[in-house]
C-alpha cells in the first residue's frame, strides 16, 4: 500500500511569507522542493490528490415546462397577427372617400395592441412573448421590403432603355 505524505502547511504562493526557492513552478503549478504537494490555488495537496471543487457538479435536472408552453407563445404571436389584419379590415371598411380615418379609428390599432401586450404581460408572459415575437417579424418584413424598394428605385437598372 502506497502512503500518502504528511499534510504540507507552509505558506502558499500568494503569501508574504512564501519563499520561491523552496519550491518550484512547473508551468502550470507550484510543487514543493521534494515534488509532493502541489498548490491547488487555496491549500496544499498530495501529489495525486484532487480538490473537492475541481469535481464537476451533477447537472440539475431539467425542469419541465408548464403545460401549455408554446401554445401560451403560438397563440400570442398568432392572436396579434389576427387581430391587427381585422383592425385593418376595419379601418379601411369605415374609412370615408376622403381617406381620412377619424382619430379613434386611428388609435385603435395602438391602445389594442400595446394595451393588450401590457395585460398579458401580467397575466400570461408566454403570450406577451409571443407578441412581441409577431412585432420582431413584422418590423424584420418591413426593413426587408424597403430594402428591396430602395434597390429597386435607385438602382442602375431603374435607368435602362
Amino acid at each position: 500500500m502506497s502512503e500518502t505524505p504528511e499534510r504540507y502547511e507552509g505558506p502558499g504562493p500568494n503569501s508574504d511569507a512564501f519563499d520561491p526557492k523552496q519550491h518550484h513552478w512547473d508551468g502550470i503549478q507550484w510543487w514543493t522542493a521534494d515534488n509532493s504537494h502541489w498548490w491547488d490555488g487555496t491549500r496544499w495537496l498530495a501529489r495525486g490528490e484532487t480538490p473537492e471543487h475541481a469535481a464537476p457538479a451533477p447537472a440539475a435536472p431539467r425542469k419541465p415546462r408548464p403545460p401549455g408552453y408554446w401554445r401560451d407563445f403560438w397563440l400570442g404571436f398568432a392572436g396579434v397577427v389576427a387581430v391587427d389584419v381585422i383592425l385593418f379590415i376595419v379601418i379601411v371598411s369605415t374609412t370615408p372617400p376622403t381617406g381620412n380615418p377619424n382619430a379613434v379609428a386611428s388609435l385603435a390599432p395602438w391602445v389594442l395592441n400595446i394595451g393588450a401586450l401590457i395585460l398579458f404581460a401580467i397575466i400570461r408572459p408566454r403570450v406577451a412573448i409571443g407578441m412581441l415575437a409577431a412585432y420582431g417579424v413584422a418590423f424584420g418584413l418591413v426593413l426587408l421590403g424597403g430594402c428591396l424598394l430602395a434597390v429597386i428605385c435607385f438602382g442602375g437598372a431603374a435607368h435602362l432603355p
